[in-house]
């Protein structure tokens, strides 16, 4: 009996150490992405592909353009979730609203940004507990009334 207790205790645990999977982000179907081609209409892609997850303001004069997006992120146990995949398609236009080019980028290009472990320090002057306990004391009125009148 004590084995059998023993056996599902540790798959119980074991199975609280697996492999969880978080996708993130709404990518259309490769079908609908494939019927989009270069010399679209903004409108177009918008009613074939739906809303993006970021687009820019579009400005007279300018190229404007859609993005959609989606990931793919694993985690074992306490571990920090990893990405694994990533797929992001960038669709610009003219000014005119119309296709010129599109992009897929996946998670192979992305680039890495370092890390600046620098601190900034600000400046002022920090108060110790006593010092803080003592100027709050008194502050607040602890009787009837509104709270957020200082007196």
């Amino acid at each position: 009996m004590k084995i059998k207790s023993l056996l599902l205790c540790a798959s119980l645990f074991l199975t609280a150490c697996g492999l969880e999977s978080y996708p993130g982000g709404d990518l259309p179907t490769t079908t609908r992405l494939n019927t989009i081609k270069t010399g679209d209409t903004k409108d177009k892609v918008l009613r074939v592909l739906g809303t993006p997850a970021s687009s820019s303001v579009p400005l007279p004069q300018k190229e404007s353009f859609l993005v959609y997006a989606q990931n793919l992120k694993t985690s074992r146990a306490f571990l920090d979730p990893k990405e694994v995949k990533r797929d992001v398609y960038v669709y610009y236009f003219n000014n005119k609203d119309i296709l010129t080019e599109i992009q897929h980028k996946t998670l192979d290009d992305a680039r890495t940004i370092s890390y600046d472990s620098s601190e900034t320090t600000v400046t002022g002057h920090d108060l110790s507990i006593w010092e803080q306990i003592i100027q709050n004391f008194g502050r607040y009125n602890t009787g009837a009334g509104d709270s957020s009148i200082r007196r």
